[in-house]
């Protein structure tokens, strides 16, 4: 019986990487997107399934593999040692990301956490065609019993297809034929308190301020409270780089564990640079060994209406046998 269970995650995840890789060979329709380019781009985000149910509302409460995405400093607020692929897909946009990631706070004994990911990513591949590789890797520290701090670098690489932008052909814009648009190592930078329930984060990303929105500095805060049966979180963002003047970001979402296994979430996001709201909503399904989680996001009011899905497959594994996913609600 255990060795029929164990085998479950490595089927699950060999369908996760056939549902993303047969999205990235072009089982899609040949038409061009629909929305605009920054709308596609989502700021170079890395959307995961539990962020994305949650209205990108996650920078306090997002441990694990998300935490390499959002606030790194949230690695150290959980021991576990996860393994994700996840694959993402944007039919307006026709924006596709497939990735791996793997987060280990429990093989040490110094307290310290770690974590790597990498993804490949695309939209519009019939018109602008921009192509970006996002490879990190992380690390955090608790200070104390309710504190933490965490540093993600960043390395970055984007192509672009030439003679697609606004103004035909442009080194600014498309690059050359045999070099990309940006290619360069950033860093983003957080912290987290934790007090009886309730936590705060606060993260700046691409702190190496590339000037691009490629690349576009910005800082988050988030606070939110973690239950055994619910956890619910409001988010901040200001996005310094992307528009001619600094635009803002909303997003607040819950989640509600039922029965041990299963956790429902919902989520809304409004962004100010893209004059969007934005409603999600997320299922999973969570063993003591692995989970399947869902996150939908849809564009309910906007110039370019959008949607985006994520399906992430986790597996975990705790070489110490010390805990559980089960046992720790907020290793999630």
């Amino acid at each position: 019986m255990f060795r029929s269970l164990s085998l479950v995650p490595y089927r699950l995840t060999g369908l996760a990487l056939g549902f993303a890789c047969l999205s990235a060979t072009g089982v899609v329709s040949a038409q061009r997107m629909t929305t605009s380019p920054e709308q596609a781009y989502d700021l170079g985000d890395i959307p995961s399934a539990r962020a994305v149910g949650m209205g990108g509302a996650l920078n306090a409460l997002g441990v694990s593999t998300t935490a390499l995405y959002l606030n790194p400093a949230n690695m150290a607020l959980a021991r576990v040692y996860h393994l994700e692929a996840l694959g993402a897909y944007s039919p307006e946009a026709q924006r596709e990301t497939i990735g791996l990631a793997i987060v280990d706070s429990v093989i040490n004994t110094s307290h310290l956490s770690g974590g790597v990911a990498a993804t490949y990513n695309q939209f519009d591949p019939n018109g602008l065609h921009r192509v970006w590789t996002d490879i990190r890797a992380g690390m955090a520290l608790p200070l104390g019993d309710h504190f933490a701090f965490g540093v993600t670098g960043r390395w970055l690489r984007v192509d672009q297809a030439v003679s697609q932008g606004p103004f035909g052909a442009s080194y600014a814009s498309d690059g050359s034929s045999g070099s990309p648009i940006f290619n360069s190592l950033t860093f983003d930078v957080g912290a987290t308190a934790t007090l009886e329930g309730f936590h705060l984060g606060v993260v700046g990303h691409n702190l190496t301020n590339p000037g691009t929105s490629l690349a576009p500095t910005n800082a988050a805060a988030g606070i939110g409270y973690l239950s055994q049966t619910f956890a619910i979180e409001v988010d901040g963002l200001l996005d310094f780089t992307t528009w001619e003047k600094t635009e803002g970001r909303v997003m607040a979402g819950g989640e509600v564990f039922l029965a041990d296994h299963y956790a429902v979430r919902a989520g809304w996001r409004y962004d100010a640079g893209t004059a969007i709201h934005a409603a999600s909503l997320g299922f999973g399904y969570i063993d003591p060994r692995w989970s399947i989680e869902l996150g939908m996001r849809h564009d309910l009011i906007g110039a370019h209406s959008g949607t985006l899905g994520v399906l992430s497959l986790r597996y975990f594994y705790d070489a110490t046998g010390s805990t559980t996913p089960s046992d720790e609600p907020d290793a999630f």
